[in-house]
């Protein structure tokens, strides 16, 4: 994928009518759509065309089936697709016995709402097993090995500061190109302090850089502010943003936050702050638990990069691929890439490392304190199995009752629905029925958004008036139809525990498909007997004569009332006693026994291939990948990403650093350097780069450092009307390009001009919505399940998915953000009052001086100056008002 995004990585599809980016769906479609459809759909709605309806194409989803058109695009809640699988349509309801997991409903909706982009398919020459690594391939740039190229020469040397501007400027002398003058000196530094660490320079440190006529006064601030701890808040960041780290998992239904998932946020931000090295930073996040034991502690923390992904594995080659290698291996899912030499083969021999894994909690307590938490834990979790599997077995035997009485139910709901129109409670209190299953009765029979095939008769008796003899017969045929479908069902899961070995005690058991339920009984089954998440309900999510949990409670008598009375009170006292968890990390380990996965052909898992031994990517190896033999294979992968005879890895990283500094790569698709990439501007630059890289043993502050100290980013933003003729989009870099702040960086200066910043490191996630929140924005909660509006608004990337770089957008919400939002109003009433604590009244001139040099770093013109004072001239809320213009204004928000 060229402008990259990863799993659900279909959630980037909402960005794509924008970009214009037709690799990027062809990408998305082909890891994740296409999957999803054949492995739950495909069966049967390709050749067999069940319903009519056929899902092998476009033009056949937009036609449908005997429900109408499957797909309306750019309308996913009107679509049947959505609806069926979402569960929300009356009636449809699919797949029928194996609901979709939330993330995959949420792949296809955000598919549907991008347009639902369907690529054509292409005949292919050869099947996936004879594709074959060519000369051609390994000849592409980026599969080139990192050669350190000779420092051209220019004519301009005066110009040159570092090697990195004899790269620039040969290629802009050889274009004809000039480039324009240095920035100055408060622009200068007001540009290095956002970059590197986010936050706008103090007036004093403004001063004491112009003050400072030494020649090395830019790298004093430069190291100064790599030392800083707030570097690694800022470039921390940045990566995590390739991580896709989130506090929550993708739970449509309800929040379900990560409870320490902070700790792999805090431990980026470490890295970065400590320059550990990037070969080790990649392998830590791969493969912290294979390293060796001494440095083994400090980096567990890093395997959070996968212990908080999605739930499913096939995110993770893709990730990997884009985050370390900026390679779209995601596409080889379902066949080979179709335009990068990565075989379907190498996808899966990539998914079986990840396969050959499981999450694990590593703990940060001594073992003494876990064992014991694990002990009353485990007490906690048989009691509440031993109440739960009395409570189901009551359930059900309450259910077969309930069943039986159908019969004097259904004419006492047609006293109250039919014509009579008598009060549900007193029909209950007469006939001597419950009164809540008498309500869910008239529920499920009152419904009219579903067919019901069995109560034909009893809706068509009703419309004609039917009298209450009638009522009573076509309750006892109904019954008796109830009866036998239950019968039927139950025979089903008696077989089905049969041949698991199971118990009738473990309902969940018999519901393995291995002998299917007929899909229309099962359905009408369901909406009487089975749990709240398939069927008809009297109420949607009342079963009519299924009581879960404690709703059986009010049931029981005797000797069961007081069993359950009093496994509730010991497991209430139990659960008060368990002390508060001990701090864990969320990490992966090999599973027991890791193993080889085969070849899903065409993504389908019930198709089976060929076998893909473990190994790495055969583009990225001398001859045949070597399989992986140790364990999971995870150690060998991280070993060889982090090689630096790799050529991409290092290549990515410092293009990465390099798109942070000057707002576009080298390679303008930092996660695609592939076919579909964008070439490198500067290829010999690039080079250079990524072989000091790992001359500088991996150093990142050293390629910061080089980059900022060049020539080439103490330019100014001014513009050459024939530079820009010639060069429009500056890919050159003969100017500075001006950059708008991100939403972090936005938040946190106006915290800091404020005087509001709360500089504390670390620690758990704050709600940015919360007045009292004073932190910087990385520490704000992340969710995967719903984005923060404010974050949203600013272009914050999709949690769910690796984000290679910040899609800028203008919208009128972000301007009425400035005008209305509460924190900005806030933050603009502590600036003034900043103002007026810190400058004597009367001195309208000083003050607003001040507010220039705190907002931008410089002075105001005589213009500026006389502008404010007139505006504060009128009194009342006028400085909070004027500080609110400041912080709202495109000189603070944005990097020039």
């Amino acid at each position: 994928m060229s402008a990259a995004r990863p799993i659900p990585l279909i959630c980037l599809l909402t960005l794509l009518p924008a970009l214009g980016l037709a690799a990027d769906a062809n990408e998305l479609f082909e890891m994740k759509v296409r999957p999803l459809l054949a492995q739950n759909c495909f069966a049967c709605h390709t050749a067999s065309r069940m319903g009519n309806l056929e899902m092998a194409s476009r033009e056949a989803l937009l036609k449908g089936g005997n429900s109408g058109p499957a797909v309306i695009p750019g309308n996913p809640e009107e679509s049947l697709l959505i609806q069926a699988v979402a569960y929300s349509h009356p009636r449809l309801r699919m797949p029928p016995q194996n609901k979709l997991k939330p993330e995959e409903v949420a792949v296809l909706r955000d598919w549907i709402k991008a347009g639902a982009i369907w690529p054509e398919a292409r005949q292919k020459t050869a099947p996936e097993k004879g594709f074959q690594i060519t000369q051609e391939h390994r000849e592409f740039w980026s599969f080139q090995s990192v050669r350190k190229p000779a420092i051209p020469e220019v004519r301009n040397k005066a110009w040159i500061k570092n090697p990195i501007d004899a790269f620039v400027l040969a290629r802009l002398e050889k274009e004809g190109l000039q480039p324009v003058p240095s920035a100055p000196k408060h622009v200068l530094l007001s540009r290095l302090y956002l970059d590197l660490i986010g936050l706008p320079p103090s007036p004093d440190e403004v001063d004491a850089f112009e003050k400072d006529r030494s020649p090395d006064a830019l790298a004093k601030v430069v190291d100064g502010l790599l030392g800083s701890p707030h570097y690694g808040e800022r470039w921390g960041r940045h990566w995590l943003d390739v991580a896709r780290y989130t506090d929550d998992k993708l739970n449509i239904v309800a929040d379900e936050p990560y409870p320490n998932s902070f700790r792999f946020r805090d431990w980026v931000i470490q890295a970065f702050n400590q320059d550990m090295p990037y070969d080790l930073f990649v392998k830590a996040q791969i493969a912290a638990d294979l390293l060796p034991v001494d440095s083994r502690e400090r980096l567990m923390a890093g395997l959070g990069f996968y212990g908080m992904s999605a739930q499913y594995q096939e995110d993770r080659p893709d990730v990997t691929g884009k985050a370390f290698l900026g390679l779209t291996v995601g596409c080889a899912q379902c066949h080979d890439h179709k335009f990068d030499p990565i075989p379907t083969k190498d996808y899966y021999a990539l998914l079986g490392v990840f396969q050959s894994t499981k999450l694990k909690e590593h703990p940060l307590a001594p073992e003494s304190v876990v064992a014991e938490y694990r002990k009353r834990e485990k007490e906690i979790e048989e009691l509440q199995q031993t109440l739960s599997r009395f409570r189901e077995q009551q359930a059900r035997q309450l259910a077969e009752i309930l069943a039986t009485r159908i019969d004097r139910y259904l004419p006492s709901a047609w006293k109250v629905i039919g014509p009579q129109k008598l009060a549900a409670g007193q029909v209950a209190a007469a006939d001597d029925l419950d009164p809540e299953t008498l309500r869910r009765w008239i529920g499920y029979l009152e419904r009219k958004d579903h067919e019901h095939p069995h109560l034909k008769v009893w809706n068509e008796m009703l419309a004609r008036g039917g009298d209450l003899e009638e009522a009573r017969k076509v309750a006892a045929e109904f019954q008796a139809v109830v009866l036998q479908v239950h019968k039927e069902i139950r025979e089903i899961e008696e077989k089905n525990l049969a041949t698991l070995g199971g118990a009738e005690g473990n309902p969940a058991l018999a519901k393995i498909v291995l002998l299917p339920y007929p899909r229309d009984k099962y359905v009408f089954w369901a909406g009487l007997f089975g749990e709240s998440r398939t069927g008809f309900s009297a109420n949607k999510g009342d079963r009519v004569i299924y009581y879960s949990g404690d709703k059986i409670d009010r049931f029981l008598h005797g000797e069961w009332k007081s069993y359950v009375e009093e496994l509730n009170a010991t497991l209430a006292a139990k659960k008060k006693s368990l002390p508060e968890k001990y701090p864990f990390l969320h990490v992966i380990e090999d599973a027991e026994k890791p193993a080889n996965m085969k070849v899903h052909v065409r993504g389908n898992p019930e198709t089976l291939g060929e076998e893909a031994p473990r190994a790495f990517l055969s583009i990225l190896c001398d001859g045949p990948p070597e399989p992986f033999h140790k364990g999971s294979g995870r150690l060998e992968l991280a070993e060889a990403i982090a090689s630096p005879d790799n050529p991409l890895t290092a290549r990515v990283m410092v293009n990465r650093i390099w798109a942070h500094h000057f707002g576009q790569g080298i390679v303008r698709t930092p996660s695609n350097f592939g076919q579909l990439g964008e070439r490198p501007t500067h290829p010999e630059l690039l080079d250079y780069l990524a072989a000091r890289f790992v001359e500088n043993r991996w150093s990142i502050k050293a390629v910061h450092r080089e980059i900022v100290l060049s020539a080439t980013y103490g330019l100014a933003s001014e513009n050459i009307e024939k530079n820009s003729r010639l060069d429009g989009d500056n890919r050159l870099l003969w100017r500075a390009n001006v950059r708008r702040l991100d939403i972090e960086a936005a938040r946190d200066s106006m915290l800091a001009v404020s005087g509001e910043l709360d500089g504390v490191i670390g620690g758990p996630p704050l709600d940015i919505k919360d007045a009292r929140n004073r932190r910087r924005t990385v520490y704000s909660f992340i969710s995967r399940r719903k984005l923060d509006a404010t974050l949203a608004t600013f272009d914050f990337p999709n949690a769910n998915d690796t984000s290679e770089q910040r899609i800028v957008t203008t919208t009128p919400l972000q301007r009425l953000f400035f005008l209305n939002n509460d924190f900005v109003i806030r933050q603009a009433e502590r600036f003034a009052e900043r103002l007026v604590r810190d400058v004597p009244a009367g001195d309208a001139a000083a003050r607003v001086r001040l507010a220039y040099r705190l907002a931008f770093g410089r002075d105001p013109s005589a213009k500026e100056l006389q502008w404010g004072r007139e505006f504060v001239s009128e009194g009342g809320d006028s400085w909070a008002r004027y500080a609110q213009a400041l912080l709202a204004s495109n000189e603070f928000l944005y990097v020039n």
